[in-house]
């Protein structure tokens, strides 16, 4: 059973319950030997840091001594794990040596008869840039396996969870396919294999491809698992693409190879061993200078090399927990794929999936949006903000540029003193900011240096590509009154002679509504009646209200560090009026409709359907079959999530109605 915490871009910070014990994702999963004597570390430092291992069970099946031990004890007296064990069923040593001695069901029922807690099925881990009809064959054995496997499984009631692995070699439609395939056949785990060999020629592009043409076809609700990723710099990128779990042998084979694990890289010792200190924190780094370590026997310097390895490899999984948690992970993998040109390259590819990945990321974010470079103009952030544009109906439309000395949000300095009029200002990097919605995430929650000039050369090109597809909207082409390049200034628009019938602040609401729903809420009644009150403060309007009977009740709040209107009871009533079914719904069986009155939180579950464009953090309604409105508040998963997971909380209800 698999829960979504917490997200960013498509990463997620989740909570894996296996057999009675739960891994927190993302995370990692050192390589450990079946055989304790060949253990680089001992596991009791694995046991420090990790809540989750992988081992090979093949080579345990093929050790009669391990093989006994692990029949008679189980896998976990065995290596002396306690915790949550996976293990691999013997694909590696196919892929190197062509050939293994055992069967595809028989190291499924072996795993099972050793207390495996997630095992693997003997795929086919088809090699990059094969022939077409190998990589189709050896696709379809592996298919065939799986659903072999899968029957056994549910045939004999197996405690253990199963990896089903997504192979296709470089073939993107094979990935698909396989994914495809796959995912119906009920698997707790997805792991993305053969990928490795890509990895080793710095061929990041191509695994990119691989992760999302596989992601595309998965199911949202079950963890995915790059086989072989073990190097920290890869780690950001994977899990801002949907990477939930990977496996590190690297931490010991580099030690064993004298290579000294970094963030964003790996050196030689031997490069080190002049330094006084070295350039981590870690236990091990903390005890021992370069020169101590390198001058010790090999034994004990490769023991402390992998030991330093892995609590790098761990610190990395935390620090992209953390950046999950503040909403800035896309800022954390801009930082790592500037650490070698192949991954900036890949990072590029990924963005060229900004529609599918923008499904994914949530709509708003505790942290600003950083630019940090030309890639930065590609994010999601950016691209649902050049689509939702086109949700306001505006009156008549005025483009503009402002002086460089005019921050954002331009409104605190700049006044329309026409309410049919629609100011949007021209910007580098989000195209169109209008002047009524630019406190609204993240239009001014964001940090932009001044461009270069080759930077605005290539950004203008962008956004006059996007001014022109704005023009040519069916629902703009006759509004925009003219396209001027001259600033306006702060003094020009302090004038008092304002002979606008609707207020201002009300027509502000109405914009924010429209791009924040899609769809027109205050009617000209509402515009003339609700009541706008700003904080005493900060100047900045906190709520809209409403006179209902004699009495002012509060229609939405602007939360503060997003500036989204945030519906108390009766906005949500109002939007429930408004927006037409399914629009922004999220329908749960009658049987928990009290439940969702009385406030409480809505879980997946219970989720019957929704609407399947919803993104991650969106203010929802809650209804029932009917339509009846039972409560309000935000979603945790997008719309597809909302329809495929069944465990954990789906939306954080705010308010119930009796």
């Amino acid at each position: 059973m698999f829960e979504i915490k917490h997200r960013d871009g498509m990463g997620r910070i989740g909570k894996l319950k296996i057999n009675g014990k739960i891994v927190e994702t993302p995370t990692i999963m050192p390589v450990v030997h079946p055989n304790p004597k060949k253990q680089t570390v001992s596991i009791d430092k694995i046991r420090e840091l990790a809540d989750v291992i992988i081992t090979n069970s093949y080579i345990t099946y093929s050790n009669p001594e391990l093989r006994t031990i692990a029949e008679e004890r189980g896998i976990h007296n065995l290596i002396g794990f306690d915790k949550v064990i996976v293990t691999d069923s013997g694909s590696f040593q196919l892929s190197v040596y062509g050939d293994v001695a055992v069967k595809p069901l028989e190291i499924v029922e072996f795993q099972e008869k050793i207390g495996v807690d997630v095992g693997t099925i003997l795929d086919i881990p088809t090699a990059p840039y094969v022939n077409r009809e190998q990589a189709e064959k050896e696709l379809g054995e592996t298919i065939k396996r799986a659903k072999e496997s899968i029957e056994l499984k549910e045939k004999n009631n197996y405690k253990l969870l199963l990896n089903g692995t997504i192979q296709g070699s470089t073939y993107m439609d094979l990935r698909r396919k396989s994914a495809e395939i796959m995912g119906k056949l009920n698997f707790d785990i997805y792991p993305i294999g053969a990928v490795v060999p890509l990895m080793e020629n710095y061929d990041y592009k191509t695994v990119v491809d691989i992760i999302i043409n596989s992601k595309m076809f998965l199911p949202t609700n079950k963890p995915v698992h790059l086989f072989g990723c073990g190097h920290p710099m890869m780690f950001a990128l994977s899990v801002a693409l949907g990477c939930d779990l990977f496996d590190s042998a690297a931490y010991a084979l580099y030690a064993k190879d004298g290579r000294y694990l970094t963030e964003d890289g790996t050196i030689h010792l031997e490069d080190l061993k002049d330094l006084d200190n070295f350039p981590c924190s870690c236990p091990v780094c903390s005890k021992y200078s370069p020169k101590e370590l390198y001058n010790m026997n090999k034994k004990d310097r490769t023991r402390l090399l992998a030991e330093h390895n892995l609590y790098i490899t761990f610190e990395e999984i935390n620090r992209i927990k953390n950046a999950i948690k503040e909403g800035n992970l896309w800022e954390l993998v801009e930082e790592r794929c500037r650490c070698h040109p192949k991954l900036l390259e890949a990072y590029r590819r990924a963005l060229t999936y900004n529609d599918f990945i923008e499904r994914f990321d949530p709509i708003t974010k505790k942290s600003a949006f950083f630019y940090n470079g030309y890639e930065s103009m590609f994010r999601p952030e950016v691209l649902r903000h050049k689509k939702r544009l086109n949700r306001i109906k505006f009156d008549k439309i005025f483009i503009t540029t402002v002086s460089k000395d005019i921050k954002r949000p331009y409104s605190e300095h700049i006044n329309n003193m026409h309410s049919d009029v629609d100011i949007l200002i021209k910007d580098d990097v989000f195209g169109l900011v209008p002047l009524n919605i630019d406190t609204v995430y993240p239009l001014s929650q964001n940090e932009i240096p001044e461009l270069y000039d080759y930077e605005k050369l290539h950004n203008k090109k962008f956004v006059e590509e996007f001014l022109e597809q704005f023009r040519n909207n069916e629902n703009n082409n006759d509004k925009i009154m003219d396209i001027h390049t001259y600033n306006y200034y702060t003094s020009y628009y302090n004038s008092n002679h304002n002979k606008n019938k609707i207020d201002r602040d009300a027509l502000r609401i109405d914009r924010m509504l429209q791009y924040q729903y899609g769809f027109k809420i205050l009617d000209d009644e509402l515009l003339q009646n609700i009541i706008i009150k700003r904080s005493k403060k900060t100047g900045r309007i906190r709520n809209v209200l409403i006179d209902v009977n004699g009495k002012k009740e509060v229609l939405f709040t602007l939360r503060a560090n997003d500036n989204l209107l945030i519906p108390a009871k009766e906005g949500a009533k109002l939007l429930h009026k408004k927006i037409p079914f399914p629009n922004y719904r999220v329908v749960v069986d009658k049987s928990v409709q009290e439940f969702a009155r009385d406030g409480k939180s809505v879980y997946a579950k219970f989720v019957i359907d929704c609407d399947r464009e919803l993104r991650p953090y969106e203010e929802v309604l809650v209804v029932n079959e009917d339509d009846e409105l039972l409560a309000y508040g935000t979603t945790i998963l997008n719309g597809q999530e909302l329809m495929e997971f069944d465990y954990g909380v789906a939306v954080n209800v705010r308010g119930g109605l009796q």
